[in-house]
């Protein structure tokens, strides 16, 4: 059952663009992190490749997977100009921007929670700057998205969306059917589980402690995150999916054997480091004594993932 409340943020703020953001942050996301981003995967791809992950492109931390540069690699793989998009997991709308100005012909929203007066004020925002453009959002299931047919959407995108969800093998299966043949589906997600900080909230007080969730018992670790101060439903706050058992608690490389066994075909795959992963372990040779019996030391240091898949022709 879906929850019944309205989780909109109390004061509505529309989405705006500052200066700083148009003068500063967006040139150098354009024009330096590219180049800062094919020297350091060059040199990532050497330090790490051999733990078993053939990606494309690897980041050191999250410096260079801003939504710009995401929509631009998914709209080299399908221009999105005038088709039917899906933003899986949209929250409180805050990348459906990042789409928009790649002017799709309909664009819906779709998120496990509601933020109903917040999605109505954004649709008349959006209505008022892309008036030829169709935006709306739903609350659904994403394992359940009886709005949408068969063959009937040609992109599906998300962000940090798959790291939360319960039954991927399910919500991919949904994704195959109502994409239609050689349509895109997008993703970016993390921390994943078995990484620092991988439970959203452990090691934002201290860096050794960014392995709590995989370390303490679970009285422990209860106690660790009533520590951490007063909690309100927030998508920046962890707890929000630990309470809820938002989380897939699946490896890195596992979201790719899913994805082609759910009869998607691979065209891009990007994996970011955490740094603060790597000082950690390095800082702490006992807890990373501890955390290696279990874990691979690909799924300790991989945050986050981003994908891009497509539905293969019959």
């Amino acid at each position: 059952m879906l929850p019944s409340a309205d989780y909109s943020p109390e004061k509505i703020a529309l989405p705006t663009v500052s200066w700083g953001e148009c003068l500063i942050k967006r040139p150098i996301r354009r024009f330096a992190y590219p180049l800062y981003n094919a020297l350091m995967s060059r040199w990532l791809r050497h330090r790490y490749g051999d733990l078993g992950l053939e990606a494309d492109q690897w980041l050191w931390g999250q410096r260079g997977n801003d939504f710009e540069r995401q929509r631009s690699r998914v709209n080299h793989f399908l221009p999105l100009r005038g088709k039917d998009i899906v933003v899986a997991g949209c929250g409180t709308g805050r990348d459906v921007p990042s789409w928009l100005t790649f002017h799709p012909g309909t664009l819906t929203g779709v998120d496990y929670f509601s933020y109903a007066r917040m999605w109505s004020a954004l649709t008349q925002h959006f209505h008022a700057q892309y008036p030829t453009n169709r935006v709306e959002f739903c609350q659904a299931d994403l394992t359940a998205l009886d709005k949408f047919s068969d063959a009937s959407v040609d992109v599906i995108g998300s962000d940090a969306v798959f790291e939360h969800v319960r039954d991927l093998p399910a919500v991919l299966k949904e994704f195959h059917r109502i994409l239609r043949p050689g349509g895109v589906v997008y993703a970016t997600y993390g921390p994943l589980w078995h990484c620092w900080g991988g439970d959203h909230i452990s090691g934002s007080d201290q860096l050794h402690h960014g392995y709590n969730h995989l370390l303490l018992a679970r009285e422990a670790y209860e106690k660790y995150l009533d520590e951490l101060g007063e909690y309100a439903h927030s998508e920046h706050d962890g707890r929000t999916w630990i309470k809820h058992g938002l989380f897939s608690y699946l490896r890195p490389l596992q979201y790719l054997q899913l994805l082609e066994a759910a009869g998607f075909g691979r065209l891009f795959v990007g994996a970011i480091i955490e740094p603060r992963a790597i000082q950690c372990l390095t800082e702490r040779p006992d807890l990373r004594a501890q955390l290696v019996a279990e874990n691979s030391s690909l799924d300790l240091i991989v945050t986050g993932m981003t994908i891009i898949y497509q539905k293969r022709f019959v």
